[in-house]
């Protein structure tokens, strides 16, 4: 395609907040938010999920997705999803998002797999390759070392060679063999260097990995919009409305060797938009998608306890449901994922098909942390004429959402104070959780049963009724550890405004807690069934490149089940640390009623390798190897041996997880580690966040009336949703302000704005009167 320079220049820019540019010779090409449902705005576009989108099925979120430990359930979602996206010429889905659980207080955990990169790899191969197949693209997000929402515009997170490349980047690598559309750059800084500008784009993606798909930026991700061409970033989103293409163009005068780097990119996008064309007309099917939804979500259900096998409970079980989710079920996140729901289910609307001696009672609001002693009272009453009493607890939407990160992980407290009550009137408590992470659970060994939800999208109240009822036989298990409290994390959790140290190093949840024998409520892979099984006969062979691990698995009950079988290596010496043990292969198998079946799971050797700092490679380790089948990460069912020969690696230590203690974070870098924290001073620039500005007279009157603007609309909204877009805005840079800014505040205005708070008032009026007069033109 024959385009001109300047036409080339304009299409690294998006047209508007979800298109690229059409330049009258290019079609159409739309983006819209995903992972777990399709997000898509024709007007209003925003990506904070502010404004309204197209009705769509809400499938479970990731949280959940993980949960199934099952690929052909993420492929169910995945085919669904394209297939809306295709019913409304949506050509690319912003998902998976693939970042790490390293922080259990993220408010965007509910959107991202697990803990672990093997797992999340192999679930984000499924998810892309069934949407690729569809012909939609996808977007891989968001690149890299992102793993929190604090400061998430500003913070510089400080990681080691050898965890960047083993932890936080490995499941991109396993990513990119599906050849996604698109991998999205992050906010962050990674060692001092935007995401969107950072060498590894080149290095790793393009270089080592030959990826010649998009690199997009995050919304309003963009630092310095000709460093990030330079490195490789092709498109900007959303439209930066010409103020960036203006510098690439000034920087093109100044260096014509620059067009190269133009004309890749922009090739890359041509050849994007022209691949990703829906031609063929598709027809949606809701009420189908509804029902995959359901299917899914009751695959990941986790049971986490079942004292006195209370569950399954019958039809003719004496039972009451008490909470405030009954008739408003938490089943999403909050942000950029929200999604406008096909139909949601109410537990309250559906239990009496599931029970024929049934009371309801709400027992708590959601809006408040505050008792309500009325509420308390009808609640605890029921509950002590009833049998059994099944109790919805979990983390409202207030608590949970993309922009900003939890505070703690307890419950709120109106919902442990009415079931420190209901234990005292009834022994047989039944839990029931919703949310997205993990959660602290002081009160598990209080009550007969747990059964975790995460958020199991819209179908999310027929799963858990069909799972209390014995319908759907529970095969969930966590894709994180869930821990008793915050102070067992191995890194300080705080609220850093300037750097963020990752000084776990690889041991990332079970990789820690299982190493160093840590206690925790949980641990990574559990989950509980309703049936019993027998493993047996088990055996093993040996190849190049496999390890082949065969044995007999009986089901000795009348539930049909299905199973998680884990594989774990364990290692007991090595050349450099190592965590004790790690998941190396997973799959899900179906038993019938008192079936025997063979299973056969292969462990690929390349598994098994870590990152080499010495060679900048992957090596397999000549070693004695330990692979065990397991119930989770902690629970063995069998083991065995077997020594793989490989080249030299040299000298090995014995317990090599017990050299993390010996590791002074700060020497694993040749530079002076940034500061955690900074003070906020003038002048400020467009990377000064609102925060900052309120430092000076002027800058408080400016933040004042951007907040103002940015949350005018929001006045029939739930309070919550106001007071987090307030606290998420003073933690975003005058640059994403003037990205984010919906016709209101533009670039050119946004550096008013930082001069008049610099107290250079006039200079700042005019570029502001400007920058006014460019938006009105627009």
């Amino acid at each position: 395609m024959k385009l001109t320079i300047d036409e080339r220049i304009k299409l690294l820019d998006g047209s508007d907040v979800w298109r690229t540019k059409n330049l009258d010779k290019l079609k159409p090409f739309m983006m819209a938010d995903g992972p777990h449902g399709l997000r898509k705005q024709n007007s209003l576009g925003d990506n904070l999920g502010i404004n309204g989108s197209v009705i769509s099925v809400c499938y479970p979120t990731a949280s959940l997705l993980a949960a199934t430990f099952d690929r052909r359930a993420v492929e169910i979602v995945a085919e669904s999803l394209a297939i809306d996206a295709k019913s409304n010429d949506v050509n690319m889905i912003l998902g998976p998002g693939i970042n790490i659980k390293r922080n259990p207080l993220c408010g965007r955990n509910f959107e991202y797999f697990s803990e672990d990169p093997y797992l999340t790899g192999m679930l984000a191969r499924s998810y892309i390759r069934k949407i690729e197949e569809n012909n939609v693209g996808t977007s891989v997000k968001h690149f890299f070392a992102n793993n929190q929402e604090k400061y998430r515009f500003l913070i510089d997170s400080i990681v080691d060679e050898r965890t960047l490349n083993d932890i936080y980047i490995r499941a991109f690598k396993m990513a990119l063999k599906e050849n996604p559309a698109s991998i999205m750059a992050s906010y962050n800084k990674i060692n001092g260097i935007y995401a969107t500008e950072h060498p590894t784009i080149e290095k790793l993606l393009r270089k080592e990995l030959r990826y010649e798909g998009v690199l997009v930026s995050d919304w309003g991700a963009i630092n310095n919009r000709v460093s990030a061409l330079k490195a490789g970033l092709d498109l900007e989103m959303p439209s930066s409305l010409g103020y960036n293409s203006k510098k690439i163009e000034a920087a093109l005068e100044k260096d014509p060797s620059l067009e190269k780097q133009i004309h890749k990119s922009s090739n890359r996008i041509i050849e994007m938009i022209n691949k990703y064309q829906n031609l063929e007309n598709t027809k949606n099917d809701l009420a189908k998608h509804h029902e995959n939804a359901i299917k899914v979500a009751e695959e990941g259900l986790v049971l986490l306890k079942n004292e006195e096998d209370i569950l399954p409970l019958n039809k003719s079980s004496d039972v009451v449901l008490i909470g405030g989710f009954i008739d408003k079920i938490r089943f999403q996140g909050g942000g950029s994922s929200n999604i406008n729901p096909y139909l949601v289910e109410e537990i309250k609307d559906y239990a009496q098909k599931y029970f024929n001696n049934l009371k309801l009672a709400k027992g708590y609001l959601l809006e408040t942390d505050k008792n309500d002693n009325e509420l308390m009272i009808e609640a605890i009453d029921l509950a002590s004429n009833s049998k059994n009493v099944v109790y919805f607890m979990g983390l409202p939407d207030r608590l949970e959402t993309e922009g900003l990160d939890r505070k703690n992980i307890d419950l709120p407290k109106n919902q442990l104070d009415l079931l420190e009550s209901l234990i005292k009137v009834n022994s047989n408590i039944i839990v029931v959780l919703l949310t997205g992470s993990v959660l602290k659970l002081d009160f598990k060994d209080n009550v007969k049963a747990i059964l975790l939800s995460y958020l199991a999208g819209e179908g999310a109240a027929i799963a858990i009724l069909n799972t209390l009822i014995g319908t759907n036989n529970p095969s969930g298990r966590l894709p994180e550890t869930w821990i008793k409290d915050l102070s067992d994390v191995p890194f300080k959790i705080g609220s850093n405004n300037n750097a963020l140290y990752y000084d776990d190093l690889i041991f990332v949840g079970y990789r820690y807690y299982n190493s160093f024998d840590a206690k925790v409520n949980y641990p990574f892979g559990y989950g509980l069934s309703y049936s019993k099984l027998k493993y047996s006969n088990y055996s093993f062979k040996e190849s190049d490149k496999l390890i082949t691990i065969t044995f007999n698995l009986e089901n000795l009950s009348n539930y049909k089940t299905k199973e998680v079988i884990q594989i774990y290596r364990e290692i007991d010496e090595s050349k450099t640390y190592q965590a004790k043990r790690e998941l190396v292969a997973f799959d899900k198998v179906l038993l019938m009623p008192f079936e025997k079946i063979d299973v056969s799971i292969e462990v690929k050797k390349r598994d098994l390798m870590f990152y080499d700092i010495s060679t900048k490679k992957e090596i397999l380790e000549s070693n004695n190897y330990k692979f065990i089948i397991a119930k989770n990460v902690n629970e063995d069912i069998y083991s065995f041996d077997l020594k793989i020969n490989n080249e030299d690696s040299g000298p090995k230590f014995k317990n090599p997880w017990l050299l993390y203690k010996d590791i002074k974070f700060d020497s694993l870098f040749d530079y002076k580690l940034p500061d955690e924290n900074i003070t906020y001073e003038k002048p400020f620039t467009l990377n000064s966040p609102l925060l900052a500005l309120r430092k000076s007279f002027m800058g408080r009157i400016i933040v004042k009336f951007i907040i103002k603007e940015a949350t005018n609309e929001l006045k029939d909204a739930d309070d919550f949703i106001s007071d987090n877009i307030r606290e998420t805005l003073l933690e975003t840079p005058m640059r994403c302000i003037a990205s984010f800014g919906s016709g209101v505040i533009n670039f050119k205005m946004a550096e008013g704005l930082i001069d008049i708070s610099n107290n250079k008032i006039f200079k700042g009026i005019k570029k502001f009167k400007k920058g006014q007069k460019e938006l009105k033109n627009e």
